[in-house]
């Protein structure tokens, strides 16, 4: 394992010495092209160099582009309306097209007040939420390109860091996780939440889902016990280490999975000490 990990760095520092990924003038931004495209904020494209060699090791062409450059070419209008002029050239004009975005900075409201990367932001489209939220963030607006759909015409993610150590911090994350993985029993193992209101959802996709691959399901039901117990199991589910955490639950404020109790609160967060077996969070509301 020492050694493999040995050739993949060496790896990344010769696609480093190769050249640089960062567009640094106009002319770049306007006419280039890639496989793979980091728009970032400024403060943390010095963390994002080792993420760019991974994946130029696997044979993706590789660009970054800071905003500050990008509201300099495209400079009227909003930020998000710049973000997505931008992204619009990108589709039509670069050669390849990207088939990955990934936007690297808390999303924000789009204002003047050292936000990092701005999230385009549309009036809720199903009901009044709980502590007056009446707007949601879609990063898919970004890159819905084509045709008069919501389907993305480019694959986009975000980071969503807020300081050069916690880029720097989730980077390497990344990098362990995909070239040094614990390929352990949590493989097989699902965290399924659920509130009970919503029992028969989970139900159904521990029996669609789980049970016919015989995953090891870790529940935390709403019926277990009251709160304190609940965001303590989820807690120590977390902890283990899960291929897949199901949520069936509610949302709501402060941030949190909720029933008529709560089963995780965003202040748990805190208390998680796992950093190598880390799962993909879906959520069935």
């Amino acid at each position: 394992m020492k050694f493999g990990f040995f050739i993949v760095f060496t790896l990344f520092s010769f696609g480093f010495l190769l050249g640089d990924y960062l567009i640094t003038n106009p002319d770049s931004l306007l006419n280039n092209g890639c496989d793979y495209l980091i728009v970032s904020h400024d403060s943390f494209t010095d963390a994002l160099h080792p993420l760019c060699q991974l994946r130029d090791s696997l044979g993706l062409e590789v660009r970054m582009a800071e905003v500050s450059l990008i509201y300099t070419v495209f400079d009227s209008g909003p930020r998000t309306d710049r973000i997505r002029r931008f992204m619009e050239r990108v589709y039509n004009f670069w050669v390849p097209r990207p088939e990955y975005l990934l936007l690297v900075g808390d999303a924000c409201k789009d204002t003047n007040l050292g936000d990092y990367v701005p999230v385009k932001r549309f009036p809720k489209f199903s009901y009044y939420y709980y502590g007056g939220l009446q707007e949601h963030g879609v990063d898919n607006w970004y890159v819905t390109l084509e045709g008069n759909d919501s389907t993305p015409d480019i694959i986009v993610g975000r980071l969503p860091v807020n300081s050069l150590a916690g880029t720097e911090s989730v980077v390497n994350k990344i990098i362990q996780y995909e070239t040094a993985p614990d390929t352990g029993l949590w493989n097989q193992t699902i965290i399924l939440l659920a509130s009970t209101d919503r029992v028969s959802y989970a139900a159904e996709f521990d029996t669609t889902f789980f049970q016919p691959v015989r995953d090891s399901v870790y529940k935390v039901y709403e019926a277990q016990g009251n709160s304190s117990y609940l965001r303590q199991k989820t807690r120590e589910g977390f902890n283990q280490g899960a291929a897949f955490v199901v949520q069936v639950t509610h949302g709501g404020q402060p941030p949190g999975w909720y029933g008529s109790r709560t089963l995780f609160l965003y202040e748990d967060v805190d208390s998680l000490y796992n950093l190598d077996k880390l799962p993909i969070v879906l959520g069935r509301g």
